[in-house]
């Protein structure tokens, strides 16, 4: 699990598209709000060849329009006898990761973690 939080806020669209960039393929998302907390979730998946399965991704963004944390992680896609994912899952945490820090940069919010 991968773990962010932005001193500002990126948006919904902004974060799907995050995921997609990553070549992955978003299965579901919802948004919705607790008072002045706004929440959005995106669950996804991605095929890798190397375990012959698909691994499960999620991203959770919570905000108050001040500070924004966004949780990545990564399930499953573990084959054969002992379930062996062969890193795929820290790649794909990684990936996204990657792609959500260099929109970050781009927006020239500053984070921490």
């Amino acid at each position: 699990m991968r773990s962010i939080l932005v001193h500002g806020e990126v948006s919904a669209e902004e974060l799907g598209g995050v995921v997609e960039g990553a070549g992955v393929e978003i299965q579901g998302s919802t948004a919705y709000a607790f008072g002045g907390t706004r929440i959005c979730l995106f669950l996804a998946r991605k095929h890798f060849f190397r375990t012959n399965s698909y691994l499960g991704v999620s991203l959770v963004a919570a905000t108050d329009g001040i500070t924004q944390r966004i949780d990545i992680g990564q399930a499953g896609g573990g084959s054969g006898l002992i379930g062996m994912e062969w890193g795929a899952g820290d790649d794909l945490e990684a990936s996204i990761y990657n792609s959500l820090a260099a929109l970050l940069q781009e927006k020239g919010l500053s984070v921490d973690g």
